[in-house]
């Protein structure tokens, strides 16, 4: 018999701390992988849509270094504490976008006078924006306006929620057409035919990428205001052909 899940809010929590304990102790999706004698894509399935028994959360979270009992207790003490914004939350701050970016930058960790320094905004401009994601519930707004964030360290928005369709539709194509630094960006671009297995292992590597570029976001944030530059990572992957070749094979 399989040992019982937790459930709802409980199992998401017990989740996201396994997630955060793996990312600390520097394990990878390929090392649960080896580890639990499963394929890549069986493990990045687990791990993301949830569902694992006990026996599996004390296996994973043994590679990682950590026992189940505090693990648990991890996940307890992130209670309260947002992982993600709800479909409405993320839509109203869409619809405005000077609060939308007082939203990333307090994520972000600034306070209401760099965002007063940086754009200009005038302190009851500032506190207004601020008292509005107060009451959205991604902030709590303390006394002398400093700022508490409610959101947990694995925050993430949703995906191909309104702030990633937002994102597609008023700024992709700008920020793909923009000029690429040689000295500190990025931009490759490669089309080859690949299997369902090896486009699973590059899913496992691709979330590394975006788990590392997290931790350096993360790391960053305690730099002096002046040294850190807003910056994007963009990574896609799907199944694909050009529009022309898709014509020459129709004829």
């Amino acid at each position: 018999m399989t040992p019982s899940s937790p459930g709802g809010s409980q199992s998401a929590r017990l989740l996201a701390s396994l997630k955060v304990a793996l990312k600390a102790a520097g394990i990878t999706y390929g090392d649960v992988a080896e580890h639990l004698g499963l394929s890549l894509s069986s493990v990045k399935r687990q791990l993301s849509r949830g569902g694992l028994s006990m026996e599996r959360y004390e296996q994973i979270a043994a590679l990682a270094g950590i026992d189940l009992l505090e693990l648990a207790r991890q996940a307890e003490a992130a209670r309260g504490q947002l992982s993600q914004l709800s479909e409405a939350q993320e839509q109203a701050l869409v619809a405005d976008e000077a609060l939308l970016l007082a939203a990333v930058c307090v994520l972000n960790r600034w306070r209401m006078q760099d965002l007063q320094d940086v754009y200009g905004f005038s302190e009851p401009e500032a506190v207004g924006l601020l008292t509005r994601l107060d009451a959205l519930g991604l902030i709590e707004l303390l006394p002398g306006n400093r700022i508490k964030l409610r959101s947990a360290r694995n925050f993430s928005w949703r995906p191909f929620g309104p702030i990633h369709q937002y994102f597609v539709r008023e700024h992709q194509n700008q920020f793909l057409g923009g000029r690429f630094s040689a000295r500190t960006d990025a931009y490759q671009f490669r089309f080859g035919m690949i299997s369902e297995e090896s486009a699973a292992e590059l899913s496992g590597t691709i979330e590394a990428l975006l788990e590392k570029f997290q931790h350096l976001s993360q790391r960053d944030e305690i730099r002096p205001r002046g040294e850190g530059a807003g910056t994007c990572l963009l990574v896609a992957m799907r199944e694909w052909e050009p529009k022309a070749f898709a014509a020459l094979k129709a004829r």
